[in-house]
Order: structure tokens, then sequence, then C-alpha cells
């Protein structure tokens, strides 16, 4: 299966045109106008025995037909003895009995699922750069990093999730972030959130669920059970430590990842063709409490038309944990997706025609070997024509009943109808050419039958006597055998007798060697004994020293004091002494001045004498 046939899941681009060719043939009215219809993002594409469905907020479980659309918040179980096949994002996921899944998101770029139980073989056809396909467990997270074919089994009695990497890598996440790369080959198993590993075989055996994948990727056809029970199938036990606290939460970018490339634009959504009709609506969609739901990585370039991925979380005890995204991210992605739009168109026209040509290539080899099963069964061709004819026409006339009816709200039960009727015809072409191919092959083992038993008789005698030369060797390698055993069991005594005698040689030299360690040690011992005891003298004697020393300072210190306190009780005296003499003298000049003065002499001044009659005054 290449990476188109499962976009378009499993050549639906074909089946839609071998459809839109027998209507036109059945209306009569020439050829019809090809309108091309989109390949939905989920369906549920194979089904072999009872598969349920529940939509999102619904208890109820019902029954469900192949081609039936998926939307986000589907559950999804297969009972015992049952498989199913979902086509999701392009991706293929292939679902063993008694498996419980939800699809939390699923769009062109992002594809999440939750697998509570079960078993599932998931086929990764195409990661461009942005894309992502994560599954979460009870116990962990996966995340696929390259394409190629994983499967995860669950148990939820014993809490157990393995993991197999038939071909690919991918990156498995714990409940604290812990990372584990598993790579093409690998098969791990856990049974903590931790990603504690448990042990186990190297190989395992392949079993029935390994061979029926492997034929659905080759396309070889499978052994079909009935489509679905008849009555409703009861709802599967959920396990009990499923959402008990805290979840794991994918963090981190892309371009964290061991080995992963640089974010690109995201391939813009390829619409192989126009819808006809709007498919009748599901029940309203209600929160359902979460299994395990996968968080975007924060650098995932998604386009404006492709859906929001959730976070994919994992149930575990604690509370729930929120990544939020940085405004720069958000810028970042914004400009990749800006610079992507041009790329994403071309991309998606260069698709487009790879799809028209493979569509237009498989449409010409089909009539090809039409033509060439009518000219080897000519005389069956007209009654078989005829039978075709009849049923085209009531093919037909089914169409134009839902058409006059339903114009308005079936639009997309004539696609589904379509779809049908080129299923069919594949089906009875493919009919034909397996049934020539059963008599060429049935003619083919006749004469095989007839050479074998023809030669049955000589190999029948060249084995019997290859089996009495097998016997004669047999004996002969028994009997060396034996001998060599003889041999072998000698040299073993004498190789036991040669330890024995080296370990007593190895014990002696071992106490001969503790004796002089032992002696060793007490030599050094009593040198440490020695080494302290002179430190403690050493010790001792310092102490001494600076206590004679401090004592000497403070002697030096007490007679400076008392020599400084003399000079200034001197200086005091002193300058008492100078003060009373300097007193002294001032006095005795003072004296000298009044007795000098006191001996100078004094002149009285005349007087004239005054008039009578006139006070006498003193003359100037």
């Amino acid at each position: 299966m290449n990476a188109l046939q499962s976009r378009t899941g499993v050549g639906g681009c074909r089946r839609i045109s071998h459809g839109l060719a027998a209507l036109a043939l059945a209306w009569g009215s020439g050829a019809l106008a090809q309108d091309v219809v989109s390949v939905p993002a989920a369906h549920l594409h194979h089904a072999e025995g009872s598969v349920a469905y529940a939509p999102q907020g619904d208890k109820e479980w019902h029954d469900v037909q192949p081609r039936r659309l998926l939307k986000r918040g589907d559950r999804l179980w297969i009972d015992r003895g049952s498989r199913a096949e979902v086509q999701a994002g392009g991706h293929a996921v292939r679902l063993n009995g008694e498996t419980q899944m939800v699809l939390e998101n699923v769009g062109d770029t992002a594809t999440q699922l939750s697998l509570t139980q079960g078993t599932i073989a998931a086929t990764v056809t195409q990661l461009n750069p942005g894309d992502s396909f994560e599954v979460g467990t009870p116990n962990l997270a996966f995340r696929a990093r390259q394409a190629g074919d994983y499967r995860i089994d669950v148990d939820p009695k014993q809490g157990l999730t393995r993991i197999v990497v038939l071909s690919g890598s991918g990156v498995v996440y714990g409940e604290k972030g812990e990372a584990l790369e598993v790579k093409n080959g690998q098969r791990v198993s856990f049974k903590s959130r931790d990603l504690s590993r448990v042990p186990q075989s190297a190989f395992a055996a392949t079993d029935d669920f390994d061979k029926w994948t492997g034929a659905r990727r080759r396309g070889e056809p499978t052994v079909s059970m009935p489509n679905v029970a008849q009555a409703a199938p009861a709802a599967p036990a959920v396990p009990a430590f499923i959402n008990k606290g805290k979840d794991i939460v994918i963090t981190g970018p892309a371009s964290s990842l061991p080995g992963a490339r640089p974010a690109a634009a995201a391939q813009a959504p390829v619409q192989a063709a126009k819808a006809a009709a709007t498919p009748a609506p599901l029940p309203p969609a209600v929160p359902l409490p979460p299994v395990a739901k996968a968080q975007t990585l924060p650098n995932v370039t998604v386009l404006p038309t492709a859906p929001a991925a959730v976070p994919l979380r994992v149930g575990a005890p604690g509370t729930a944990v929120a990544s939020a995204l940085p405004s720069a991210s958000l810028k970042a992605e914004a400009e990749a997706r800006a610079r992507a739009q041009a790329e994403a168109a071309a991309q998606a026209a260069r698709e487009q025609a790879e799809r028209e040509r493979v569509a237009q290539q498989r449409e010409d080899e089909r009539r090809a070997a039409a033509a060439r099963a009518e000219a080897e069964h000519r005389a069956a061709a007209l009654a078989e024509a005829k039978r075709v004819e009849n049923e085209k026409r009531a093919a037909a006339a089914e169409a134009k009943r839902i058409d006059n009816d339903k114009r308005a709200t079936a639009e997309a039960k004539r696609a589904e109808n379509e779809k049908r009727a080129a299923a069919a015809e594949a089906r009875k072409a493919e009919a034909r050419r397996i049934e020539s191919e059963r008599r060429v092959a049935a003619d083919n083992r006749r004469a095989e039958d007839r050479r074998r038993a023809h030669a049955a008789a000589k190999r029948a005698d060249d084995e019997r006597r290859a089996a009495a030369q097998a016997k004669k060797e047999q004996e002969t390698k028994r009997v060396a055998a034996a001998r060599r055993a003889e041999e072998e069991r000698r040299a073993a005594a004498k190789k036991a007798e040669e330890e024995k005698r080296l370990a007593a040689v190895r014990r002696a030299e071992a106490e001969k060697i503790a004796e002089a360690r032992k002696q060793q040690l007490a030599r050094l011992q009593e040198q440490a004994r020695r080494e302290e005891q002179g430190a403690q003298a050493r010790r001792e004697q310092a102490a001494r020293r600076a206590e004679e020393e401090r004592r000497e300072e403070q002697a030096r210190r007490e007679e400076q004091a008392r020599r400084e306190e003399v000079a200034r009780r001197e200086e005091d005296f002193r300058r008492q002494r100078a003060l009373a003499d300097q007193a002294r003298r001032e006095q005795e000049r003072r004296d000298q001045e009044v007795w000098l003065r006191q001996q100078q002499y004094y002149q009285p001044q005349p007087v004239r004498p005054a008039p009578m009659g006139v006070p006498a005054r003193r003359v100037s």
C-alpha cells in the first residue's frame, strides 16, 4: 500500500471513478459529469464481525457499517473475534478483537487517538514537517517520528502497555516528562507511568492479528466475518485505573526530539473532489471524560483549515497538567503558515495531478482486464451482461427514487450508493478473475499431482537409503560425542583440582599479605602517636612562649605609661612655675612704675588773684 492509496482510503479515488462509471452505464445517458468527492478525515474502512461505536457524549452503543464517517470524540468497540480497519488522517489503524479506541482529534496534519484496552496496528503512511501521529494509553503517550508500522497492546488487568516498532521510529513519553526513543525492530513493555520497562523475551511469536494486518497491508483478501451483530453490543468495560489523577502531557517542540527536522509548512489538505451533498448530522457532541488525550507540539504548523489538536493526556493519580504556548511561539507559527501558503498550494496541485494520473491508469488497466475476460468467456458474458444490466437499471431506479425523495438532505447517501456500486462492480470483476485463475490453477495442480505421483516411488526409495545412511552417521556421532564427553569430564576434574591448588596458594599469599599489612598498620599507628605527642609538646611550648611575650609586652606598656605620667606632671610643674615667675615680674614692674611716678617733682600752677567781690579762679 503506497502513501497515495492510504491518504485516499485504499484506492478511494479509483472506487469513486468506478462508481460514477457504473451509474453512467446504468442510466444509459452517456458519460456523467464526475463530481469529485472529498475523502473524509476518518471513516470505518473495513469491518469483519461485530463493530460498535458511540458518538461523543452518547452512553449507548450502536451498530456501525463500513464507510461510516467518524468525528472527534467518537468511540469504537471491536467485539471478541472481530476486526476492523479505520482510515484516520490518511493513516491506516487496524483494531483487534476486544479493543476500545477513542478518536481524540483527526485532521490532515494531526491524528490523535486514545487506546484504553486491546490491540491496534497503525500504518503511518507519511509525516511531513509539522504533521503528528500520537496514541495515548493509560500508562504512556506514543508519538511516531517517521512513517512506518507500529503495534500497541494495552492489558488493563495487568496494567501493561507494549510498544512494537516493525518499521520507522517513535518516542514514548512518561508522566513527568520522561522520554524514550524506540527504533526499528524494538519491542518494549511498560507497567508504570515513569517508563519503567518490564523484562521480556527478545523475540515474540507472530499471532493471527499480525498475519491479518500483513495481509491488509499487502492488499490480499481476508476472510470476512458477519459485518455487525444483530443487537447493539453492551458497553465495554473501561479499566478502573484510568482517569484517577494526573495526566501525561507531551511537552516540548517537535524540533527537540532526537533526529527531528526543523518545522516547516504543513502540507495543505488536497481536495480530491467536491462533495455532492452534506451527510446527515450525528447526535450533538457533549464533553466526554478524557481517557487519554494528546497535546499539540508547540512548533507544529497547522493550516487554518485543519482542526486544532487537543492535548494528549493519559489518566494517572494527581491533578491535570496544562501547558501554555508562549506568544513568541504563536507568532513564529503564524509567520511559518504565511510563508507556507504558496508551497502548500503548489504541492496540493502536484498531488492532485498525480492522483488523477494514477486513477486514469488504473481505469485503463481495469478496462483492459475486462476486455480480456470478455474475450475468454464469450458464452457466459451474455448472461452476465444481462444480469449486470438489470442490476444497473435497478440501481439507477433506486438512485432516481432517492434523488426525487431526498434531494435536499440525502446527497451524501447518493455518494455512498455510488461507492457501493463501484465496490460491487469491482468485486464482480475480481470474482471473474479469481474463477479463471482457479480453473487454470486446478489444471496445473492435476498435472503437478501426476508428476509428483510418478516421482513419489523414486523419492521414497531415496529417502529410505538416506535414512539408513543418516542412522549410521548418527550412531557414529553418538559414539564420538560420548568419547568427547568423557574427555571433557576428565579435563574438567583435572582443571578443578588445579583450581583448588591455586586457590590454596592464593589464600596463603593473602594471609601473608594481611599479616604484613597488620604490622605495617601497627608501625604507622605508633609513628602517628609519636608525631601527635611531639606536636602536643610543640603546641604547649608555643603557648608558654606566647604567654611570656604577652606579660613582657604588658610590663613594657605599664612602664611607658608611668614614664609618660611623670613627664606630664613635671611639665605641669614647670608651666605653673613659669606662670608664677611671670606674674611676680609683672607685679614688680607695676610697683616700680608706681614708685617712679611718686618720685617725680610736681610744680604747682600760678593762680591770678581774684578781684574783690569775685570768687578766685584758676588761670589757664
